[in-house]
């Protein structure tokens, strides 16, 4: 049987077909077996409408031949039992059904001049309506048969087909209503309307709209928004353009005691966020929202790793150059940078492991990353918070990096979850991390304190060190004093071992007027409880005619030996104070006179070559303040343990023997010398004076009386001091 669609004829498909038939003269015919190139078929397999011209395309013994004048020719061959009618025209015995044009719904009109008809899809079927021609096709579903909402009638491209997109207003109309005709009457066409006008809109045309299958094809935003009818305000400079992702309500809620309160004032920004999970972070010019306190910390990281500077030194310096920055966010800077430079190592490591290219960041990027970072795992700050202003802080150091600061921002936000990303108390490695000290440094530790002195050690290192100050007895008043800090708010509490070492309880009352006024006036001066220890052990119980001071530096310890020496002899003792720089002999100078001392002579000087500088045997008393590795005072010089390696504790144990050698050469028979430490391996302290007891001029030395102090929470450095004397 036939596929009919009008016209009639015998059963042998020979019939004409003055319209749409199996006659290929006007469509071209569907022939299975066989026919001529004129589309006569002479089968009854059924005819196939297909596409005008003048052969057809034959199937004759499984081989496809074209025969055809203009290429343009009907499909010949193919289906037995019926015509080809789509998806689910056919019955259970493989024939057609008769084409209904009545099924097809109303007519669209493309409004074209050469009667091309269009690929129409209706009721989920596939069907065709050309009068010979290459045609459109119009919306409904997709080949995945979900809807279609961005495919609209009469988007076709006549040149070569495809789909033209076009977000018409047909279906959000605006106020102003849809344009159909121009000025002077004549029908508007979309292809000839000039230049692209300038939109009002001032942000980013990508504004997160999407097509909603289920409201019919209506846009929405995010969330409940529909677009209406209704006018849409413009986005001013100085209204928020889109909103953050995150509730900003929340940073004014979650106030800590150690952060400033700008840190959640200032954080807000006009017109930016992060867009979506995947849309990068995206940043107007010229706008950038983050805290002092952070640009700041960045700044002193900066200067810190280029000079390769000591923190306390440079964070004044820099402090100075952010004019306004008040006391709270200049102490939040502070406290920030020095974390950052005490935990440098662990902070790479953790970033390192959110990156797939690690060498590729910059420098100035991983400084304000680093400051991320040390929020996240050791201040615990919300994450949130973390990300936006690390972001920003990364954009005002390198703007292009901001996408990058973005992704990596957030996976550390995550990974930082699981920090240190073991069990601390089962590997010595995740204990290192945890603390943020060098494997090396934790397992020497370990090895020579114990593991549970060890893993106390490493936290203490991690806390604020503790505020202890020396009254000096040269010009301070102890009553004057004490008055002073308790109308500051704080209380002084007095070292058990120490004269005149007190513990400022609360540190905030050294920014009070009069706490101030007796700095300035040299009546006190801030040293660490254990450094006032050692300069007590060195001077000696009887009065020493003269006084020699090896590593002077900027002169902490000889005012604390020469307050020493007032209190105990009621004056001053002549000294000389060696250092091997003369900047610092010109500070110690100015320091002493501030602090009413006048019987100090700075010596610039080589300790390992003392000899050919002073005589030998000429001093009742003296003080070896040795180099060392410093690692009992880390968390005062937080740069220590990343710089610190191995091999140096040993130099530096040789080299404190070769001092201290030279150094019990100025000694007079029966007079001392103190070798003096602020680490706390036993290879630069107690093995250091026994080598040198083992040498023949050691000999004439025996130890008399040794101290050693342990680093606490709350407690003082980890110093350590022997006295030796020479026999007479």
């Amino acid at each position: 049987m036939a596929y009919d669609n009008k016209g009639a004829g015998d059963s042998r498909g020979n019939r004409p077909n003055n319209n749409r038939g199996s006659n290929g003269h006007g469509n071209g015919g569907y022939h299975g077996k066989g026919g001529d190139s004129r589309g006569r078929g002479n089968s009854d397999k059924g005819g196939f409408r297909g596409s005008k011209g003048q052969g057809g395309y034959k199937k004759r013994d499984g081989e496809r031949k074209f025969d055809r004048d203009d290429n343009r020719g009907g499909y010949k061959g193919g289906k037995p039992q019926g015509g080809y009618k789509g998806r689910g025209d056919r019955d259970d015995r493989g024939e057609g059904r008769k084409f209904d044009r009545d099924n097809r719904g109303p007519k669209r009109d493309f409004k074209r001049d050469d009667n091309r008809g269009g690929y129409k899809k209706h009721d989920g079927e596939r069907k065709f309506d050309r009068d010979g021609g290459r045609g459109g096709y119009k919306g409904g579903r997709d080949f995945d048969r979900k809807p279609r909402g961005d495919r609209r009638d009469g988007d076709r491209d006549f040149k070569k087909g495809g789909y033209k997109k076009d977000f018409s207003r047909d279906e959000r109309k605006f106020e102003q209503g849809e344009r159909k005709f121009d000025r002077d009457g004549r029908k508007f066409d979309r292809d000839d309307r000039g230049p692209k006008r300038e939109r009002s809109f001032d942000g980013d045309r990508r504004d997160d709209r999407r097509f909603d299958k289920r409201d019919g094809g209506k846009f929405e935003g995010r969330g409940d928004r529909r677009f209406d009818d209704r006018p849409k305000k413009r986005f001013d400079d100085d209204k928020r353009g889109f909103a953050p992702r995150r509730d900003d309500d929340r940073l004014d809620a979650q106030v800590d005691d150690d952060a400033p309160r700008s840190e959640y004032r200032e954080h807000r920004r006009k017109g930016e966020g992060y867009r979506g999970t995947g849309g990068g972070y995206r940043k107007p010019k010229g706008q950038v929202h983050v805290t002092p306190a952070r640009q700041a910390a960045c700044a002193i990281g900066r200067v810190v790793r280029e000079r390769n500077a000591y923190v306390a030194e440079v964070t004044p310096a820099v402090l100075v150059k952010f004019q306004g920055i008040s006391p709270e966010d200049a102490a939040f800077a502070t406290k920030i940078a020095r974390g950052v430079t005490a935990t440098v190592g662990t902070l790479d490591e953790f970033i390192n492991r959110n990156m797939k290219t690690p060498n590729d960041i910059d420098e100035v990027v991983r400084d304000a990353m680093r400051v991320s970072a040390y929020e996240l795992l050791f201040l615990d700050k919300p994450a949130y918070v973390v990300v936006d202003q690390g972001v920003e802080l990364v954009c005002s150091v390198a703007p292009k990096a901001g996408g990058l600061a973005n992704a990596v921002l957030r996976r550390m936000s995550e990974s930082a979850k699981t920090f240190p990303f073991g069990n601390p108390n089962l590997s010595l490695q995740v204990l290192a991390r945890s603390q943020a000290f060098p494997m090396w440094l934790a397992k020497r530790l370990m090895n020579e304190m114990t593991l549970p002195k060890a893993t106390a050690f490493m936290h203490a290192c991690n806390t604020d060190a503790p505020v202890f100050i020396a009254v000096n007895s040269v010009k301070g008043d102890f009553e004057q004093i004490e008055e002073a800090f308790d109308q500051a708010g704080s209380l002084l509490e007095p070292s058990e071992d120490v004269q005149g070492c007190y513990r400022v309880k609360e540190a905030r009352s050294l920014r009070s007027a009069d706490v101030r006024a007796l700095f300035e006036a040299g009546e006190l001066l801030v040293s660490d409880e254990g450094a006032q220890t050692v300069a007590q052990l060195a001077m000696p119980a009887e009065e020493p005619a003269s006084f020699l001071e090896i590593g002077s530096g900027r002169g902490t310890k000889t005012i604390l030996l020469q307050s020493a020496a007032h209190r105990a002899f009621g004056h001053c003792v002549p000294m000389t104070s060696v250092d091997d720089h003369e900047f610092k002999g010109k500070i110690l100078g100015e320091r002493c006179a501030a602090y009413g001392i006048d019987t100090v002579e700075p010596l610039t000087a080589d300790a390992r070559t003392l000899s050919q500088k002073l005589p030998e045997a000429s001093f009742d008393a003296v003080l070896l303040d040795a180099p060392c590795s410093g690692v009992g005072t880390l968390r005062r010089h937080p740069e220590i343990r990343w710089r610190l390696k191995p091999e140096d504790i040993t130099s530096m144990a040789s080299i404190n023997l070769d001092l201290l050698i030279e150094a019990a050469k100025m000694v007079k028979p029966g007079g001392v010398i103190t070798y003096a430490t602020c680490t706390v391996f036993p290879e630069e302290n107690e093995q250091v004076v026994e080598r040198f007891l083992k040498t023949k001029f050691g000999e004439q030395f025996e130890i008399e009386e040794q101290v050693q102090t342990t680093l606490t929470t709350n407690g003082p450095d980890a110093h350590y001091a022997a006295r030796l004397r020479r026999r007479a």
